[in-house]
């Protein structure tokens, strides 16, 4: 990813009517990532999927903590505070059934990745760095990286350590230039290896 320095202060805090176009960079950022694969194999089944689970995602993300973009959404980073890096009883009854209809017959694997994310989440409260995607017709002009790094500035500002996960081994060397080193690792039965990031408090 290359120096976003150019970039970094066009990026924003997403509001309510930025939702479509969150939804749409999320959507297509994942399309062909190794966990959303696995959830769903069937490409077009993926697609449609992905657009109705980033939905929920903007839903309960910008209540739980900032979603960030640059300034058209070429990329967007979600976030969830240190108080909401957990997903609490009521929010998990709540989207429940949005999510069983989002992946359908899908839910069971969905599930299964869901839970092994929630048992490798550290004890400690973090920023959380739940989603990262840059659309693929912007890539490696810096907009990932300055997204990401919206978002650390808040976890600095608070002096807090900051987390995230990927399926994707590609990403390491972006993370780690960003100040992240991997905590743990796991690996979901018939599916993809996860690694688990942690960046130390600034």
């Amino acid at each position: 990813m290359s120096d976003p320095s150019h970039t970094a202060s066009a990026c924003r805090v997403a509001s309510r009517s930025d939702k479509d176009a969150v939804v749409a960079t999320l959507a297509e950022a994942f399309q062909h990532e190794p966990a959303f694969s696995f959830i769903v194999p069937d490409p077009a089944a993926r697609q449609q999927a992905l657009l109705r689970a980033f939905r929920i995602v903007f839903a309960e993300d910008i209540k739980a903590g900032a979603i960030m973009m640059t300034s058209q959404g070429e990329a967007v980073t979600a976030w969830r505070s240190p108080a909401y890096m957990r997903e609490g009883q009521w929010e998990a009854i709540r989207t429940r059934l949005p999510y069983l209809l989002a992946f359908g017959p899908a839910i069971g694997r969905a599930a299964q990745v869901a839970a092994l994310i929630k048992a490798h989440l550290p004890e400690e409260g973090c920023w959380y760095l739940h989603y990262a995607g840059c659309h693929s017709d912007h890539r490696g002009k810096g907009f990932g990286g300055a997204a990401i790094r919206a978002g650390l500035a808040r976890a600095d500002a608070e002096r807090a350590k900051a987390w995230l996960e990927t399926a994707d081994e590609a990403n390491l060397a972006i993370y780690r230039a960003l100040g992240f080193e991997v905590a743990c690792t796991w690996t979901v039965p018939g599916g993809p290896t996860f690694w688990g990031m942690m960046r130390p408090a600034r």
